[in-house]
């Protein structure tokens, strides 16, 4: 219960919650209209905390645009775009269920269905993670008295070490690749950039000067500067002028309108994926890897080459460090020199 409190002139409301004193201030009226201000601030007070306030009511697919929307605003375009194909798993299944029906024994059966169709317990991770934080905002926004996904648990993902290629593997790749692939391959295992990042680098990202490249990262909404190492630096001083054809396997001079997206069409806009061209080169070279392999490949040499978790951090432009200590794993034979430095050996 709310005590009542006079303080320079005006009349407040105390509130203690979880130990903390919150002062909510009634203004400079009378004893008597302070009172019964204070008999309604307590009932809004304990509809709040029992929950009793009048929900708003929504079906789960009008909700699930209202949650785009925010989405949409509010999170990277990778972000809103894997929601979007979670939610529409989750539209699926619910079908179109009013948003107050949700509850934990549905999701739980959700998770069931969706590791019975044979997804990994990391993918089915995801869409449970995708899906609490909607709840949550239902709860926030009034549509939800109580988020029903408390007590669900995520699943217990395998522990497998990350594939990464050998440097045999990568020289082989690259020799198979296109004319147009080469040097995108080239960026890609001396930066370890994502492939949404390499696909979005201008020119003007590269301090040709200082030997560094500018990256903003539309997933972390930062940017970080990555160093050029020779290889790297001589195949984007080339680039400047040279444009690898992607129909005719020729280089031309690169053209005025082109000069904007490092790796760029014909009609300079950006490329949207490099997804065709990396297979074809994979199938070539009889390698099994995704673009995103080479991100693998760039940490874990780095790893194995002496360097710290912290600059491979940085390097990568993880946020937390435990997302860079998957590429603490390393080699069999390198671990095996690793033993073989103890000073009693």
């Amino acid at each position: 219960m709310p005590s009542l409190r006079f303080n320079h002139g005006s009349y407040f409301a105390v509130f203690s919650i979880a130990g903390r004193k919150i002062w909510k201030k009634i203004g400079r009226v009378d004893k008597r209209e302070a009172k019964r201000i204070l008999k309604k601030l307590e009932l809004e007070f304990e509809r709040d905390r029992l929950n009793l306030r009048e929900l708003k009511q929504i079906s789960l697919f009008d909700y699930a645009e209202r949650y785009l929307e925010y989405t949409r605003t509010n999170k990277a375009v990778s972000s809103y775009e894997r929601e979007r194909k979670i939610l529409d798993h989750i539209k699926r299944f619910f079908s179109n269920l009013p948003l107050t029906k949700m509850d934990t024994q549905k999701i739980e059966s959700y998770k069931t269905k969706r590791v019975a169709n044979g997804l990994k317990p990391r993918t089915v991770n995801k869409e449970l993670s995708v899906l609490r934080f909607m709840l949550r905002k239902a709860v926030e926004w009034n549509y939800l008295s109580e988020n029903p996904y408390r007590g669900i648990k995520m699943l217990k993902p395998a522990h497998e070490p990350v594939r990464f290629l050998s440097v045999q593997e990568i020289d082989k790749l690259i020799s198979n690749a296109s004319v147009h692939l080469k040097p995108i391959l080239v960026v890609l295992r001396n930066t370890g950039m994502r492939t949404h990042e390499l696909l979005n680098l201008r020119f003007s990202d590269i301090d040709y000067e200082r030997r560094i490249i500018l990256i903003r990262s539309h997933k972390t909404n930062n940017f970080r500067a990555i160093p050029l190492n020779e290889e790297c630096y001589k195949t984007l001083v080339r680039l400047q002028d040279k444009f690898p054809h992607p129909n005719t396997e020729r280089i031309i001079s690169r053209a005025e309108h082109q000069r904007n997206y490092v790796f760029c069409k014909l009609d300079g806009s950006k490329l949207e994926k490099i997804t065709n061209s990396f297979n074809k080169a994979c199938k070539k070279a009889g390698i099994k890897a995704s673009p995103h392999t080479l991100r693998h490949s760039f940490a874990s040499h780095l790893v194995m080459n002496g360097v710290d978790l912290v600059s491979v951090k940085e390097l990568l432009g993880h946020t937390q460090i435990s997302t860079t200590m998957i590429y603490a794993h390393l080699s069999p034979s390198y671990k095996a020199s690793t033993v073989e430095k103890l000073p009693w050996i």
